[in-house]
């Protein structure tokens, strides 16, 4: 019986040994999904950065078209090239915000999991608490009360 006790002690401490991991898992899990949002809010800032530079730029050759006739065809290659590497942050930046929102996604079905691992532990610690208190209230020398 003793043997049982500190069979039930030993699964005790590895159920709270697991909850411990599996917080310290989610505080993980959580600390890689704010990075993550981190960085797709920085990638959204340097799109709009380069949104606002292309703006910026257009306006420039509007405002010089009818004084720089001789340069337009560079100015239409400059924005070529801009619109060029303006697409390519935009695919990159939708790429990096599909992946981002992957990894939200398997960030929160393992925190999903990981919760309904730890409610489950909670369950078991319960229901084994349970157990040990009725074992304990039939040992020998427990009061009346206790043994009913």
């Amino acid at each position: 019986m003793l043997q049982d006790l500190d069979n039930l002690a030993a699964r005790i401490g590895q159920l709270v040994q697991r909850t411990r991991q599996l917080h310290a898992e989610r505080d993980a899990l959580r600390a890689r999904l704010h990075q993550a949002e981190q960085e797709v809010r920085t990638l959204r800032t340097r799109c709009d950065d380069a949104d606002v530079q292309v703006r910026q730029l257009q306006e420039r050759l509007q405002n010089h078209d009818s004084e720089i006739g001789g340069r337009l065809a560079q100015a239409e290659e400059a924005e070529a090239t801009l619109r060029a590497e303006l697409e390519r942050h935009v695919q990159q930046l939708q790429s990096l915000e599909s992946q981002a929102a992957a990894r939200e996604s398997e960030w929160h079905s393992r925190l999903a999991a990981r919760d309904t691992d730890m409610q489950r532990l909670r369950v078991a610690a319960v229901a084994a608490r349970e157990r040990i208190d009725a074992v304990l209230a039939r040992l020998p020398g427990a009061s009346a009360g206790e043994q009913a």
